[in-house]
C-alpha cells in the first residue's frame, strides 16, 4: 500500500521514500507526492533518484511511478523524488478553475446544458463535454468566461478535505458554490488560478459540445 502524500499536501513537490517493488519499468514506493492518472486528470511526471519518471498510475492500493527505462531500483532502496512541478502547478490551476467552469455553465445555460464527461485535464487544457438541447450560444459561452475570471479575480478560499465519517471521498468547495466530490489536486485560492480562457473545441458528436479550458 502506498501512503498518497499528495492528498496530505498538494504542495508538495519533493520526497524521499523507500522502495516497496521494481519491475520492468516501474518503481512503487512506500509514500509518494505523484499523482496517478485517474478522475480526468493527467498522472504526474518528474524524476525519482536520477531515473525520469513519465507518467504515474494506480494499481490497486499501489501507485507505479513509470520510468523512462528499466527501473534501476530495488526493493528496500531509499529514493529522493521530485515532480514537474511547474507541470503540476498547472494542472493544479486548471483543476479548479474547471469546477467554477461547471457551476457557471449551469448558471447562464440553465437545464439546456448538462455535463457528459468528467472531462480531460493536463497541464495545457482541460476538454470537458456537455450535452445541449440547442445550437451553442458563443455569445452566453463569453459571459461564463468572464463571470469564471470575476470569481478567479475575487480570491475566493477554496477547501479540499474529506467528506465527514468517510475516509476516502474528498469534497471541493468554493462559495458560493454546493461540495462537489473530487479527488484530484487542487490550489488553495482562485487568485492563484490567474486569468483564463474558453473556447469551443472539436465536435464530440450529435447533442455534444466540447469545452476547452486555457490558462490566459
Amino acid at each position: 500500500m502506498t501512503i498518497l502524500l499528495f492528498r496530505l499536501d498538494p504542495y508538495m513537490g519533493e520526497l524521499d521514500a523507500a522502495v516497496t517493488r521494481a519491475e520492468d519499468n516501474f518503481v512503487v514506493l512506500d509514500g509518494t507526492c505523484f499523482f496517478p492518472q485517474g478522475g480526468g486528470q493527467a498522472g504526474d511526471t518528474g524524476e525519482i533518484s536520477g531515473s525520469k519518471i513519465v507518467d504515474t498510475l494506480s494499481d490497486g492500493e499501489e501507485i507505479c511511478h513509470i520510468t523512462e527505462g528499466a527501473a534501476p531500483f530495488k526493493p528496500g532502496q531509499l529514493v529522493h523524488g521530485a515532480i514537474d512541478w511547474q507541470r503540476r502547478y498547472r494542472i493544479m490551476r486548471l483543476h479548479s478553475a474547471s469546477h467554477l467552469v461547471y457551476y457557471v455553465m449551469q448558471e447562464v445555460f440553465g437545464d439546456s446544458c448538462r455535463p457528459a464527461s468528467s472531462g480531460m485535464l493536463d497541464d495545457v487544457k482541460d476538454r470537458s463535454d456537455y450535452l445541449f438541447d440547442e445550437p451553442l450560444d458563443r455569445g452566453r459561452l463569453a459571459l461564463v468566461e468572464d463571470r469564471v475570471n470575476h470569481l478567479i479575480a475575487n480570491g475566493l478560499p477554496i477547501t479540499h478535505s474529506l467528506e465527514p465519517g468517510s475516509k476516502e471521498r474528498l469534497l471541493w468547495r468554493v462559495a458560493p458554490f454546493p461540495a462537489m466530490a473530487c479527488g484530484g489536486t487542487h490550489v488553495r485560492n482562485t487568485a492563484e488560478i490567474g486569468r483564463v480562457s474558453l473556447r469551443r473545441g472539436s465536435k464530440p458528436g450529435r447533442g455534444r459540445e466540447r469545452i476547452e479550458l486555457t490558462l490566459a
